[in-house]
């Protein structure tokens, strides 16, 4: 999936006065945009630096808006996961969590890791702790470590959660559930970044709006 932004257009109707629109209608759009930022370790040696932008889901979209517009569950943990280069076909917008590694999907997930920020464990992805929004920004200003533990190669990023209460469990690696939210994924733009026991991926997520 390429890299996309939402455009999120309000408008306000009014029966007097001149405007530039049509009937007196002022609009307004806020471009929702996500960027990642990889740096790729290896013997304490930095390899290179990747920056690239994310594609957001339909379900991620959807999600956005239930949550602030409707009643849906608020996702208040997000994690990182890695796409793996074997079995890839492609991204799509109408990609799901549900999908994760199941037949039919255009990615699998990548695994051969463990979190350092939990303790070092082999079943879990890390998570995405953003500080507080600034500047009509949010990011991690820690970034999130992934500990290479076998080779392979790494094709992109994606960012899953699921609400309170979801039977999901975005916090561990391979879970899909239906009431999860795959909220968006990307391509390293450089392409596929081939990966050896030892090293590290830190990652920095920033959403802009």
């Amino acid at each position: 999936m390429s890299a996309t932004k939402i455009d999120l257009g309000q408008n306000a109707g009014v029966s007097v006065g001149r405007s530039g629109k049509p009937g007196g209608r002022a609009e307004h759009k806020i471009p929702v945009v996500g960027q990642f930022q990889v740096e790729h370790w290896r013997d304490g040696v930095l390899l290179d630096i990747y920056s690239f932008k994310n594609g957001i889901t339909n379900e991620g979209k959807n999600n956005l808006l239930d949550t602030h517009f409707d009643l849906g569950s608020q996702v208040t943990a997000w994690y990182m996961a890695l796409v793996d280069n074997a079995n890839f076909t492609a991204l799509a917008n109408d990609d799901t969590y549900d999908d994760i590694d199941q037949a039919g999907n255009g990615w699998d997930e990548f695994k051969s890791y463990t979190d350092a920020g939990n303790a070092s464990s082999t079943t879990t992805r890390p998570v995405w702790a953003p500080d507080a929004a600034s500047a009509q920004s949010i990011s991690n200003s820690t970034q999130e470590v992934f500990d290479i533990t076998g080779s392979g190669t790494v094709k992109g990023v994606a960012i899953v959660g699921a609400a309170s209460g979801a039977t999901a469990t975005a916090n561990t690696k391979g879970d899909h559930a239906a009431d999860g939210v795959l909220w968006a994924t990307a391509l390293f733009d450089q392409g596929d970044t081939a990966v050896v026991n030892g090293d590290q991926l830190k990652i920095t997520y920033t959403v802009s709006a």
